[in-house]
């Protein structure tokens, strides 16, 4: 309405109300800083000329409004669209008001800065080990935009630029020293603009988030509003660990897929299901708001929190209270959770965990690194498809979903769910900053499915089992070159001590030399590149 009174009525009329409002009620005030009191009747008068005019204003406007469209001033129309716009702006999701995972705390290593890309946005990661605290910073450098994701961590504690060597203390990234400044000139690292740029984060349930703002208002966000609690990871109840995998398919393509079961059957066959297990999934969201929408899946709800968290709850058993031996035991839950971070047009990273309250005794005897062997197939048996399928829908723009896609089955509830809060709600893609460069190309396949920098390089468990394999392999080569010229000098001078051993010997050093090449490519496939072909998987 105020949009409306504004623009519907003329401006001279506001301009002449504001001024003798501004006039009446500056007198009032001067009177009673001197200690005086304006007349009363004086005053009461000039306040009624006021009101009569402003409601004469108003009855104008309401009656210049609800004539038809076709006998509306101009400026009337320009006032309707506009208040309906912001409404409209009220109701859509706000991309850049969210908290967003950056990574898993226990992967992050504190001795060095880590380089991170989320929604559009480089980052640098680094531990505080003053303020006891992770720090998001803007990846650059105020002096001349080096990235600080190549610097160190001094021994001050402080961030320092690999580039000129200037320095940064945390929580507030101000600059704490700056070589090439003579110490007897001007403090030029007292300039606002010799700061780093700080974004607000926070560690939570073992995940560290970010708020997408450096403006000085968001500084302290995280006493207002917290990022949202996912009850698994919060619940001791649960266990897992939390995993994570930047994949080469953007963020739409990624939450799209972990929303649809159905298709695991097949593009996981022999992994997490097999093709003659596929069958009708009634699946239904009632439902779908800003703030996402919770579906009813076979065995418990799916839940989606926008824009990243999903989570399907499946319960395996009810407690009765028969007197059988269920009863008042709690049910056996198994919770996956789901976390899909935007990081770029064409690119996106997952953090999942699978969590369960049951048989959690288990979970210590299992090495972590054998466990993700498995999982890092689970991603790449559907990985090209994805990034290829992302490349097709560009093709029909970013709201056209529905009519590039048919999906007559209710095993597509979820999905479907998503298309309309994404196009409802979030202007069908994420805001990525000001940076939108469109898809990025598709790369060699052995590039696009790399294991090592996707995953291993940040997988503190995969990346220890990666160098203990390739430590064996150096050691069983080393042993059989070794024992290969140990034999070759036997046969030029004859060593009686070991001519009862030369046997033996020829066999361990091709047992080893064999060890060392299948260790070889043991860590190529499982670290670096493993090819994935439906057709040939039976």
């Amino acid at each position: 309405m105020a949009a409306l009174l504004s623009r519907a009525a003329p401006s001279s009329t506001l301009s002449s109300y504001g001024a003798a409002n501004r006039t009446s009620l500056f007198a009032f005030s001067l009177g009673k800083l001197h200690g005086q009191r304006a007349p009363f009747n004086v005053y009461y008068a000039s306040r009624r000329a006021d009101i009569w005019k402003f409601s004469a204003m108003v009855e104008s406007a309401m009656m210049e409004a609800s004539r038809p469209e076709h006998e509306q001033s101009a400026l009337t129309k320009e006032a309707i669209l506009q208040t309906r716009a912001d409404e409209k702006d009220d109701d859509m999701f706000n991309w850049n008001d969210e908290w967003y995972p950056v990574a898993v705390v226990d992967n992050l290593d504190r001795r060095i800065p880590t380089a991170v890309t989320i929604m559009g946005r480089d980052l640098v990661v680094w531990w505080d080990r003053n303020g006891e605290s992770w720090q998001v910073w803007e990846d650059k450098c105020p002096h001349r935009l080096a990235p600080l994701s190549e610097g160190r961590i001094n021994e001050k504690g402080e961030l320092q630029c690999s580039y000129h060597g200037w320095c940064f203390a945390g929580c507030t990234g101000s600059c704490t020293f700056i070589p090439q400044a003579p110490p007897d000139g001007a403090p030029v690292w007292e300039s606002k603009r010799a700061c780093a740029s700080v974004y607000p984060s926070v560690e939570q349930e073992g995940l560290l988030w970010f708020w997408p703002d450096t403006r000085p208002e968001s500084k302290d966000i995280a006493k207002r509003k917290l990022p949202p609690s996912i009850p698994a990871l919060a619940d001791p109840s649960f266990k897992d660990e939390l995993h994570s995998r930047n994949l080469p398919y953007g963020y739409e393509q990624l939450i799209e897929n972990l929303m649809d079961p159905a298709h695991v059957p097949f593009a996981h066959h022999g992994l997490q299901g097999f093709r003659n297990m596929a069958k009708p999934l009634n699946y239904k969201v009632e439902k779908v708001e800003k703030s996402g929408y919770i579906g009813d899946a076979e065995r418990g709800p799916a839940t989606f929190i926008a824009p990243c968290i999903f989570t399907l709850d499946s319960v395996f058993n009810s407690p009765k209270n028969d007197g059988s031996s269920t009863a008042g035991k709690p049910q056996k839950r198994i919770v996956l959770v789901f976390i899909c971070i935007p990081v770029s047009p064409g690119q996106s990273k997952v953090i999942w965990a699978f969590c369960k309250n049951f048989s959690i005794w288990i979970d210590p005897l299992i090495p972590r690194w054998f466990i993700h062997l498995r999982q890092m197939l689970v991603l790449d048996s559907d990985m090209y498809l994805l990034h290829k399928t992302e490349r097709k829908l560009a093709e029909f723009g970013n709201t056209a979903w529905e009519k590039a896609c048919y999906v007559p089955t209710s095993s597509d509830a979820f999905v479907i769910a998503f298309r309309k809060w994404l196009n409802t709600y979030g202007g069908g893609r994420p805001k990525w900053g000001g940076r939108d460069d469109g898809l990025p190309p598709t790369p060699p396949k052995e590039q696009l499915m790399d294991r090592y920098w996707s995953h291993v390089k940040i997988c503190r468990h995969c990346s220890a089992a990666m160098q203990f394999f390739e430590g064996v392999g150096v050691i069983l080569q080393a042993l059989s070159v070794a024992i290969a010229a140990v034999l070759g000098a036997a046969a030029i001078r004859p060593i009686p001590q070991l001519r009862n051993w030369s046997l033996p010997m020829v066999v361990v050093a091709i047992a080893s030399s064999l060890a060392s090449r299948w260790l070889s490519h043991f860590v190529h496939k499982t670290y670096r590149f493993h090819d994935y072909n439906h057709a040939l998987v039976k």
